[in-house]
């Protein structure tokens, strides 16, 4: 029986889910002995897989998200599925699926459920329809992290026994970068300054952005010399001018953008912390990601954040903007707490590996086809 991976969601400069489909499915794909199809949009970059594996292109682009839409629910499960498992993300599962497909979702959060203010309307209505079809159709289901397995059970009452858990990790390419030369070119490149708060991700709503910034402000006031700087693209209903409307220091924040995976350890490693206090995770990759990397951790004290955090960063309530800002200065102004952070750190991140995590989505996937 084949394996399909519905890698629809694939995309350039992809993070969160795109990241996860690259490295968990494209590590699964090169130690397996199944063959594996690889469903990827028109116009993604392709990703390593391995050599058992055949990459198909669906007739869309994943620019064009409706006509990726229907080509998932209409058509990928008769023209792909036949006798087969399906891999696929969250909720995203051909309505037209044949009887003979074996169907196994990896979920990353529920955020529709819990933060549905964030979202447009529209898109919380048909991922609620989506789920709910899900929980009907899927044979097993994988989760990011035993939060996420938690949240399954509670909100869309589908039995622990039937969750297997399959965590996240991040890029073996991460590690510490104490080169100096390479430290100036990444400064040079992207005009930073000497010291900074960094962050890294989306700007959806979720993510916290105005609260961390407020945060940074007040944290500026009592004489930090350092600068935040955001790394990400441009999310759904965040407005740059309105969230700096009313910030004093302003000019000592600086927006980014994409950064690709290649400036991402020295990015890190150059930041004198990450600060990530976001409102929902299902797992968390950028904390794992700064851990690797050496750099102390200011995240929040909900979701899944403390499961993938440990005991290697400070944790907020980040609805509380002076509770972030009073723990962001004191790790920046208590220099040996936060080389505790980056020791730590760099011993949690070793919890987590891709390769790991294939081995165990195979393993799962044998016992269920063998069933």
């Amino acid at each position: 029986m084949k394996v399909v991976i519905n890698a629809l969601q694939y995309k350039q400069n992809s993070s969160g889910i795109g990241v996860m489909i690259r490295e968990l499915f494209g590590s699964y794909t090169r130690i397996t002995s199944r063959h594996c199809q690889v469903v990827l949009p028109a116009d993604s970059p392709d990703f390593p897989t391995g050599l058992s594996a055949e990459v198909v292109r669906a007739p869309c682009a994943y620019s064009k998200g409706l006509r990726r839409m229907l080509f998932q629910t209409f058509r990928l499960g008769y023209r792909h599925c036949k006798n087969a498992v399906l891999l696929t993300t969250d909720s995203k599962i051909p309505l037209l699926i044949p009887p003979s497909c074996t169907v196994i979702p990896l979920v990353t959060d529920l955020a529709v459920y819990r933060l549905k203010e964030t979202y447009q309307i529209s898109r919380v209505i048909w991922w609620r329809m989506q789920y709910r079809y899900m929980y009907r159709r899927a044979n097993l289901f994988l989760a990011v992290s035993q939060f996420t397995k938690g949240e399954m059970v509670k909100i869309l009452h589908i039995p622990a026994e039937k969750i297997e858990v399959v965590p996240c990790a991040c890029s073996s390419d991460l590690w510490p970068i104490t080169d100096e030369t390479i430290r100036k070119r990444l400064i040079e490149k992207y005009q930073l300054p000497e010291h900074f708060v960094l962050y890294v991700g989306n700007f959806n709503p979720r993510k916290n952005l105005e609260r961390l910034i407020q945060a940074f402000d007040i944290a500026k006031e009592k004489g930090i010399p350092h600068q935040l700087v955001i790394a990400g693209e441009q999310g759904w209903k965040f407005d740059k001018d309105k969230t700096l409307r009313g910030i004093t220091h302003r000019k000592s924040i600086r927006f980014i953008g994409y950064v690709p995976d290649a400036d991402m350890p020295a990015l890190y490693s150059a930041a004198d912390l990450f600060a990530f206090p976001t409102l929902y995770e299902g797992f968390g990759i950028p904390v794992i990601e700064a851990q690797s990397c050496g750099t102390p951790i200011l995240t929040s004290n909900c979701s899944s954040l403390p499961e993938v955090g440990g005991d290697a960063a400070v944790y907020v309530d980040p609805y509380d903007v002076s509770g972030i800002a009073e723990e962001m200065l004191y790790i920046l102004n208590n220099p040996q707490f936060a080389e505790k952070l980056t020791k730590k750190g760099l011993e949690n991140a070793k919890r987590f590996s891709w390769e790991a995590s294939a081995r165990q989505l195979d393993s799962i996937i044998e016992r269920v086809v063998n069933e």
